[in-house]
């Protein structure tokens, strides 16, 4: 009778022992397939498949990153996001709210200058937004002030480039 109670804990924490490495394991390929189906050498390439000569195409998942701002007669400039992170190459498009008809002012000075990490590009004709294109890794922070002058109310935008 002991025998066949100590088998059956034997069993239960054998199976504790095994989901639990199973479990924590997690899964793994530990047999890599190559993406590229290779053809039988009795059957003709297809013309589809790339050649193993071609060149590699580069990744461009560069998209632009727009932020709003908007702001009334006596509240703080309010952004859509205000901390952001970039790759170099991708734009910041910084535009009002609909509606919002006041002049603002982007500075920036210091030890995150903006400028090290972004650079403004030149606008067109559509005046009311400001892009700036991401040029190099670091931080910068630039400062939105309402109506060019009212620094009370005035917001920082954070942006990290990698």
């Amino acid at each position: 009778m002991k025998t066949t109670h100590n088998q059956k804990w034997l069993s239960i924490f054998l199976g504790l022992a095994l989901t639990a490495m199973l479990l924590l394991g997690g899964c793994t390929n530990i047999t890599p397939t190559d993406p590229t189906p290779t053809p039988s050498p009795t059957s003709p390439s297809s013309p589809t498949s790339p050649s193993p000569t071609s060149p590699a195409k580069p990744v461009t998942d560069v998209t632009d990153v727009r932020v709003t701002y908007s702001y009334g007669a006596t509240d703080k400039v309010q952004l859509s996001n205000n901390n952001l992170v970039l790759k170099v190459g991708q734009t910041l498009i910084l535009e009002p709210a609909p509606g919002l008809t006041t002049n603002t002012r982007f500075t920036s000075s210091g030890e995150n200058f903006f400028g090290n990490v972004m650079k403004q590009d030149t606008t067109g004709q559509d005046n009311t937004k400001a892009s700036f294109t991401a040029i190099a890794p670091g931080k910068g922070k630039l400062t939105i002030i309402p109506n060019t002058n009212d620094t009370a109310r005035a917001t920082d935008l954070w942006v990290t480039v990698q």
